[in-house]
């Protein structure tokens, strides 16, 4: 209150009286201290009462009128005088008030520098704002998650239950379990990598060439039963291996026809406008776009995988079990060896995170352990230079079929094929290195015996579980 009182004396005395004694005499150095001290004074109250709901109508209060005659009062006045302060907007952070002796004489600092429209905030609202700020607790910082644990940890979950499942499923249902397997995923990655193609060339409107879903199920069609369900329908029906040549033959005829069909009498919407969305060359190209890419899909993902059902029926699932388990002690090992090692990336424009210390490490660990793990799935007197062949081929050539896949993705926009599997991606994302191994494997099979290894299937089943 006291120096708020001299603050509005200050602003109140004549300004002539200032003037006469510094006619007389040179101020002192006191005198030019007060001096400046006022006129900070000044411009502080100033500021202060322009922010209070008085406005510009305390100020002439205090200044008085341009007469001499005071301003009418208002509710500003009246705060001041009854020593309550003056409703303002305080910011967020206010400046550092400088603790000299200017401000311990005056009470409220006022920084010359400072621009027009900062607030200066009063000392009750200052020394308010600090014990509010001193009292307030301070949350403890977060310790950050290492990203490879997290990562490990949220894979792990997934791939036990993967795994236990397929047990499961193998010791109820043996060889014919592990065929609908087959038949399941093949349907997932079609699935998965004919949605990720249409989203990334957005969806046709009704109507326009490509919206015919049924389409692309009839290319999957004809794709199974010229490869898997081939190999089914002639195993366990009466059907012979000529009437599924021919019946497939017949479907990829259709599949010819409807394809051109569609293109010579191809509809290009129209805009509110009228005008047309697209020309109807841009809606071929994207629909032979479409054409391609599951074509692909269908070679590279249910076309090798078929092969497996012809490792199961001629010899046992142990043979497809241990190529399988080889790619995951390869996938699982160039993950360790990357996050542990890895210093130099192997192909970081298709996918960055493979690392050429990763490569490495996981081709050794996956042969050292090739031998040990075919007696185990295997069994009997087979070679080791065959475990070794297999391993090599699922750590030096499976991987680039998930190198493949990831340029295809990143090609069209995607992450990841899917979300069926927490932290792993979907159906795509774990069998693309598997895939490449199958027709590997049978066909190494039928060169090096020829016939039925380890009595067929039911045998081969036995051993293993």
């Amino acid at each position: 209150m006291p120096h708020l009182l001299l603050s509005l004396h200050l602003l109140t005395a004549s300004p002539g009286g200032a003037a006469a004694s510094s006619s007389v005499s040179p101020p002192s150095f006191a005198g030019r201290r007060r001096t400046v001290i006022a006129s900070r004074r000044r411009q502080s109250l100033s500021l202060l009462l322009s922010r209070g709901s008085g406005g510009a109508s305390a100020l002439g209060t205090l200044r008085g009128g341009s007469d001499g005659a005071a301003a009418p009062v208002t509710a500003a006045t009246v705060a001041v005088a009854a020593d309550r302060p003056v409703p303002m907007y305080v910011p967020p952070t206010a400046p550092a008030v400088p603790d000299d002796e200017e401000s311990a004489v005056g009470g409220t600092a006022a920084v010359a520098s400072a621009p027009s429209s900062t607030a200066v905030a009063s000392p009750v609202s200052a020394s308010a704002s600090a014990s509010a700020s001193a009292s307030s607790p301070v949350a403890p910082a977060t310790k950050k998650k290492n990203p490879a644990l997290a990562n490990l940890s949220e894979r792990t979950p997934p791939a036990v239950a993967l795994l236990g499942g397929l047990y499961l499923l193998l010791k109820l249902a043996g060889t014919k379990g592990l065929i609908g397997l087959v038949l399941a995923v093949q349907v997932g990655m079609y699935s998965e990598a004919t949605s990720v193609v249409e989203q990334f060339h957005g969806k046709a409107a009704e109507g326009e060439l490509g919206s015919n879903r049924l389409e692309k199920w009839w290319w999957f069609a004809t794709a199974i039963a010229a490869t898997s369900g081939r190999s089914v329908l002639t195993r366990y029906t009466s059907i012979t291996d000529a009437g599924m040549n021919l019946s497939a033959f017949g479907m990829a005829t259709v599949s010819l026809v409807w394809a051109v069909v569609q293109m010579a009498g191809v509809i290009v919407s129209k805009t509110p406008s009228g005008e047309e969305a697209a020309t109807p060359e841009d809606l071929l190209r994207r629909y032979l776009g479409k054409i391609a890419a599951c074509h692909f899909a269908l070679l590279f993902l249910v076309g090798q995988s078929s092969f497996w059902i012809r490792t199961v029926q001629d010899y046992g699932i142990a043979w497809v079990l241990f190529p399988a388990f080889l790619v995951v002690v390869n996938d699982t090992m160039a993950y360790v060896f990357g996050v542990l090692l890895g210093k130099h990336k192997l192909l970081p424009r298709l996918s960055p995170k493979k690392t050429v210390e990763g490569f490495v490490g996981a081709a050794l660990a996956t042969l050292a352990v090739a031998a040990p793990l075919m007696h185990r799935t295997v069994g009997g007197d087979v070679l080791r230079r065959h475990a070794l062949a297999v391993a090599a081929y699922a750590s030096l050539v499976a991987p680039f079929g998930g190198f493949l896949a990831s340029a295809a993705k990143r090609a069209h926009g995607a992450k990841d094929w899917g979300t069926l599997l927490p932290g792993h991606g979907g159906v795509v994302d774990r069998m693309d290195c598997q895939v490449v191994t199958a027709p590997f494997v049978y066909l190494y099979l039928k060169a090096c015996f020829g016939g039925v290894v380890g009595g067929g299937g039911a045998a081969a089943t036995e051993a293993v579980l």
